[in-house]
């Protein structure tokens, strides 16, 4: 566990083997793990060797899915979960060191479009006025790309010196990692909703549901998140009959199921009972813990409304003096909501995602909203959820 404080003044067992350059590769699993206390450093650029060397072991676990929360080239205490449980799941000890040579540069150069500044709103810190908006946008291009490359946004300003007014076709250098989107999110949504037509209506058609409560239930699962969401192609008739082709093998579909360590603050994804990714979260409050036991995730919803009423987040008692708020990245719940079968409680994004793992919520479960979207996606309807 780091000490608490400043993260730029602490260093884990993770970030002094970093600095020295200490690199074992999987071919190494038998090495003893690699300890060393914690020292005080000296804040150093984003370009010296021992941020770099952070940079690309962070880079590294958020590509594999094991997330280190925001990347800052920085040790941090949730850099060093992510890292031990990464190395649990090659079947080395946590603590032992991994090959990282194949992150070359952590970083690539990332040109703003038109798309980012779509995203780019009126802000407001007030329940009513908030739902007075159409959708609850980003502040600025700042902090969309922060957002889009799962960074620090001082990290961000770091890695682009001298760098202050930016807009469409401005270069930036940011984190090289799959890019996260409120489109993509709109996109998925869209896709699922008109995947979810049927294409013979009865006479009588099942009405869509509101496109505000709508579950992924009906998905195909996993997505393959190395390719852009959007429009499913469109269907052409074949000009003569098909010839017959073998059926295709079936594929595995892994059993998965989420265990939440509420002391750790981070839920880990297993995959027929293997660790197979981390996140890190804000798990309620002393005041309104998340409740121990096994539940059940029982809605899966993109770009949620948010019924935001004073008196559930302050006592857990509902009013009749609430605000609907629109949906968008600035919600308070983000962009996708993950109830489990307990009332009121669930999974979401946040708008501060800054803050996960060190603030406290009113008795749900943050993410960061690159991480909420990535893990909505690799859960169904009704998989188990463990809290410890």
């Amino acid at each position: 566990m780091i000490p608490s404080g400043n993260p730029v003044e602490h260093c884990t067992r993770l970030a002094i083997a970093a600095f020295a350059m200490i690199l074992l590769s999987c071919a190494e699993s038998h090495a003893a793990p690699v300890e060393a206390p914690a020292v005080m450093l000296q804040k150093t650029p984003p370009d010296s060797p021992e941020r770099m060397t952070l940079a690309r072991v962070q880079v590294l676990l958020d590509r594999a899915g094991f997330r280190p929360g925001k990347i800052d080239g920085l040790s941090g205490e949730f850099t060093q979960k992510a890292a031990d449980r990464y190395c649990l799941s090659l079947g080395l000890p946590a603590g032992n060191q991994f090959d990282i040579s194949g992150i070359n540069s952590p970083f690539r150069l990332y040109s703003i479009s038109e798309v980012d500044a779509q995203w780019i709103g009126r802000t407001s810190s007030d329940p009513e006025q908030q739902s007075q908006f159409k959708s609850l946008h980003y502040g600025s291009l700042w902090e969309a790309v922060a957002e889009r490359f799962h960074c620090d946004l001082k990290y961000l300003r770091e890695l682009n010196p001298g760098v202050e007014d930016i807009g469409i076709g401005s270069i930036l250098r940011v984190p090289d990692v799959m890019e996260f989107s409120p489109q993509d999110v709109v996109n998925l949504k869209r896709l699922l909703t008109n995947s979810a037509k049927p294409l013979h209506p009865e006479p009588t058609p099942t009405p869509i549901p509101n496109s505000s409560l709508y579950s992924l239930e009906n998905r195909p699962l996993p997505f393959d998140l190395s390719q852009s969401i959007g429009s499913p192609p469109p269907t052409v008739a074949p000009t003569q009959a098909p010839t017959a082709t073998p059926s295709p093998a079936p594929v595995h579909e892994p059993v998965r199921r989420l265990v939440l360590d509420r002391t750790e603050r981070l839920i880990e994804l297993y995959e027929d009972n293997k660790l197979a990714g981390c996140f890190p979260c804000t798990p309620g409050s002393t005041k309104f813990p998340v409740p121990e036991g096994t539940w059940r995730i029982t809605s899966n919803v993109l770009m949620p409304h948010f019924r935001w009423d004073k008196s559930v987040l302050e006592s857990g008692v509902r009013s009749d003096n609430a605000h609907l708020l629109p949906p968008g990245p600035n919600s308070p719940v983000g962009i996708v909501w993950m109830g489990i079968n307990r009332p009121s409680l669930g999974m979401h994004g946040t708008n501060s995602p800054d803050r996960i793992g060190r603030n406290q919520s009113s008795g749900c479960i943050r993410l960061a909203n690159w991480d909420a979207f990535l893990l909505c996606q690799r859960i169904n309807l009704g998989i188990q959820l463990e809290v410890r």
